[in-house]
């Protein structure tokens, strides 16, 4: 769990703060923002038409 969560620190790092991230990497960053916020948008009933 411990590896897990430092991958996923290095992702954030490497995306946001250094700018040299590779395309998994962005993905990664990307997925783990998205699905919260689409979950949010369809638990609101707000979701964009």
């Amino acid at each position: 769990m411990k590896a897990i969560l430092n991958n996923i620190k290095e992702n954030l790092y490497n995306v946001f703060i250094m700018g040299n991230a590779s395309n998994m990497q962005i993905v990664k960053v990307w997925a783990l923002l998205a699905v919260p916020m689409l979950t949010l948008y369809v638990a609101v009933g707000h979701f964009p038409r």
